[in-house]
């Protein structure tokens, strides 16, 4: 879909649909109520009888009957105005375009309407992007719901800004591919193609790319992983693509300099091993990778931005079968650092893989880390489906991320971490233990474990439990069943701060 900013008059636009966005409670004005005069009044008339509310999703399309150049007119709600904020304005934009495909448009316009002045530009085209994601069907003879838009064209959003909309619709793009990795059966999408996504990516842009598989991990004492993926007749992978934005490839960063290291668990279908877990949960474990899709479509756009930042995405996969050689509850392994670990539950196996991903980033170069993993149900249960969970080893680093959260719209709220929380991984039988049967503090106990093997530097651990894959629909811009993109966004936004 081409997204595009004009500066022409909106009533004289060749488009099928000219969209108006209303708050509830707001009347028309400025262009929309030229718009309106030009039309006879019929829109000011629906707004002041309550035919249309202004309600958030709300979408109504009105006939122009050739008094304008748009064929159609259609307004749509962005919901209170204390609420609006830019998820709001995702969300309304995300509704216009899935509704303008179902009624087969296929170039539309959107008038700008910032009822609070906030500049709305970046949420509007994310919000139209993220509109054309469909789930792909793999039925056959299925038809597509919804029809492709061509076009849409920007109207009143100002000069100049042709970057920002490039830079929003990559940000849309990159979210939709990720829910799509994160929806693929985990019969097509095992680790072994999860690095040759990592590969396509890296060779779209030239960068630095470096795949360990069982002989290379063997080699390298990544006993963890190759722990997890034991059980599984298809073996594990460490990959690892880097952009090289501050130094050439080859040579040595600068004191000072930051390497930014983005780490995501890549458990590609997670049976839960030998501790197996319960039947009618198992068919939406396909969704333990999703940090890995967060950090490698997220570093496809660090790198086509050409971020002036060194970044490298980490993707520890595997998948987590039962099978004659799985792990057992009692192992004990030696980590890639030296560590030994008590496998108390095969079931808590994300830390153990994103345990040798964090220190083949740090013997990588990285200066400051973030993880990102579905990685216990208990956040789901503290935080919902909305925010994620932030533990740290460096309040400032937290701050950050927090903030680029917030910015981006993948919320996320800082947890606390503590030297008592320790006591919640000692081992009697090796230095640390990967889950405890206290049935206390499961997320921090998480990070707890992962701060172990964090290295020396800002380190951060995201829990994405929650918001990673939905259920059911969360009354927002994600209105389906499925993959989220969570942490795209997130990623972006952090690496841009530390670039600039």
């Amino acid at each position: 879909m081409k997204i595009s900013l004009v500066s022409a008059d909106a009533a004289e636009l060749n488009v099928d649909a000219l969209a108006i966005p209303i708050a509830t409670g707001q009347r028309l004005s400025g262009a929309a109520l030229e718009l309106d005069r030009a039309m006879g009044g019929v829109l000011s008339e629906m707004v002041v009888n309550a035919e249309f509310r202004g309600r958030i999703h709300e979408v109504l399309p009105i006939p122009a009957q050739g008094k304008i150049g748009p064929r159609r007119v259609i307004l749509y709600g962005l919901g209170a105005p204390h609420d609006l904020d830019g998820q709001r304005m995702r969300s309304a934009h995300h509704e216009l375009v899935r509704a303008s495909r179902t009624w087969g448009y296929k170039r539309m316009a959107v008038l700008r309407g910032d009822p609070l002045g906030m500049d709305s530009l970046k949420a509007v085209v994310e919000g139209c992007v993220m509109g054309t994601f469909e789930r792909r069907s793999r039925q056959t003879g299925a038809a597509p719901e919804r029809r492709e838009i061509d076009e849409v064209v920007l109207a009143g959003f100002g000069d100049g800004r042709e970057r920002e909309v490039v830079a929003a619709q990559e940000n849309g793009e990159a979210t939709n591919r990720a829910r799509e990795w994160q929806n693929a059966p985990p019969n097509e999408l095992t680790p072994d193609a999860l690095a040759q996504e990592a590969t396509r990516i890296a060779q779209r842009h030239n960068m630095e790319i470096e795949v360990l598989g069982p002989s290379e991990l063997k080699a390298g004492g990544y006993n963890l992983l190759l722990g997890v993926g034991s059980g599984s007749a298809k073996p594990p992978r460490l990959i690892r693509v880097r952009h090289h934005g501050n130094h050439a490839e080859g040579s040595s960063a600068k004191a000072g300099e930051k390497t930014l290291a983005l780490i995501g668990k890549g458990i590609t279908f997670d049976s839960g091993g030998i501790s197996l877990k319960e039947p009618d949960k198992m068919s939406r474990m396909k969704d333990d990778m999703s940090g890995a899709a967060a950090v490698l479509s997220a570093i496809d756009v660090i790198a086509s931005r050409k971020l002036p930042l060194d970044v490298m995405a980490v993707v520890a996969a595997a998948e987590n079968m039962p099978g004659p050689s799985a792990q057992r509850p009692g192992d004990v392994v030696v980590s890639a650092d030296g560590k030994t670990v008590e496998v108390v539950n095969t079931d808590a196996e994300g830390r153990l893989v994103l345990a040798d991903a964090l220190w083949y980033a740090r013997e990588n170069g990285a200066t400051h880390v973030l993880d990102l993993a579905t990685l216990t149900g208990a956040m789901e249960l503290a935080l919902g489906d909305l925010y994620a969970g932030i533990f740290s080893n460096d309040d400032e680093w937290r701050e950050q991320i927090v903030a680029a959260g917030e910015a981006s719209g993948d919320h996320a709220w800082p947890w606390p971490m503590h030297p008592r929380y320790r006591r919640y991984v000692d081992s009697a039988f090796a230095d640390i233990k990967n889950s405890s049967d206290l049935r206390q503090g499961s997320p921090v106990l998480a990070a707890e474990f992962l701060k172990e093997f964090a290295g020396e530097g800002p380190w951060a651990h995201a829990d994405i439990a929650g918001p990673a894959f939905l259920e059911r629909p969360r009354g927002d811009y994600l209105s389906q069943r499925g993959g989220t993109g969570y942490g795209v966004r997130l990623i972006v936004e952090l690496a841009s701060r530390l670039a600039a």
